[in-house]
């Protein structure tokens, strides 16, 4: 009977250890799970394991550690001026009469690489196709506005369709060269084709060029009559203006062509400016294909708007 009870005193013993044995156990995992889970930045249980970080973009680096800047660098020289372009006497080449002659020998004026201006007649042929081929290689296109000259209606003195004629009243005229300008297309400018009869009048000079200020474009007077008031009309309505000096081919022989240009780039130097017309003659084009390419290194070729805004600003000026 002593043996039973010794039996089962040891029993609840054993089990008593094996529970104590358990706890300590348990204990033991728990401190080591929490040094392991605590060991990678401190990222706590049911946290995401945060992504790879990416290098930082070149200027984010740049700007977290800059490198030192290097000594400022001697300002570069301006560049040189275009050789031949620096303080030359400026030349304006009017070519007049564009509309009725054929594409082709508009195309090959307009070959030439230099700035020049085409005056276009209305209502022509050509009229629209002849702008289109200046505007597109970069020529400056102006209205060759037809007006009476004197001596109509006698031969050769018939300046065109629907032209500025002294008999008409002001409306008239007022709409004729509203109509004339709005057939041209990229026009710029207006020069006067013939129009000795017009010029001298002051009151019909005012009403043609208030309908060219109020389309902000320039005029050349083309100086067809020595009494003109044109260009003194224009300036007083602050028109950008300017006048023409030499006639280039009122002679189509090439040598009388070439005289004529060697006046006009005398004049250039001697007044540092000139504006000379010529006319779409077949001879006149071949004769500019050496001619221009003579010149260049002598004087600057630029537009007659350049020439009449830049003489309107300084009459202003004075």
């Amino acid at each position: 009977m002593a043996g039973r009870q010794t039996r089962r005193t040891s029993t609840p013993r054993l089990a008593g250890w094996a529970i104590l044995m358990f706890l300590i156990g348990i204990g033991l995992g728990g401190l080591l799970s929490y040094k392991g889970c605590h060991g990678k930045k401190g990222r706590l249980p049911g946290e995401e394991e945060p992504a790879p970080a990416r290098p930082a973009p070149r200027k984010d680096r740049a700007r977290s550690a800059p490198a030192p800047e290097p000594p400022a660098a001697e300002p570069a020289p301006a560049p040189a001026p275009p050789p031949g372009k620096s303080g030359l006497p400026r030349v304006a080449l009017v070519i007049d009469d564009l509309g009725y002659a054929p594409p082709e020998l508009v195309t090959r004026l307009c070959a030439q690489a230099v700035p020049f201006d085409v005056a276009v007649l209305p209502y022509q042929e050509f009229t629209r196709q002849s702008a289109e081929i200046a505007h597109g290689r970069g020529k400056e296109v102006m209205l060759h506005l037809p007006m009476e000259p004197r001596g109509y209606p006698g031969p050769g003195k018939d300046p065109g369709p629907d032209a500025v004629m002294y008999d008409l009243t002001e409306a008239q005229v007022r709409d004729r060269v509203r109509k004339a300008l709005a057939d041209i297309p990229f026009r710029k400018g207006v020069n006067n084709h013939m129009g000795s009869r017009i010029t001298p009048d002051q009151a019909r000079m005012t009403w043609v060029l208030e309908e060219i200020k109020a389309r902000q474009c320039f005029f050349v007077d083309s100086r067809t009559e020595k009494d003109s008031v044109a260009f003194d009309v224009a300036r007083d309505l602050a028109v950008p203006c300017v006048q023409r000096k030499v006639f280039l081919d009122d002679d189509k022989d090439p040598a009388a062509i070439a005289r004529q240009w060697q006046k006009t780039l005398a004049l250039a130097r001697s007044q540092r400016q000139v504006l000379v017309i010529g006319h779409i003659y077949p001879e006149t084009v071949a004769a500019l294909e050496k001619l221009i390419p003579a010149a260049q290194g002598q004087v600057n070729f630029v537009f007659a708007g350049d020439l009449a805004r830049s003489a309107t600003i300084a009459s202003a000026g004075k």
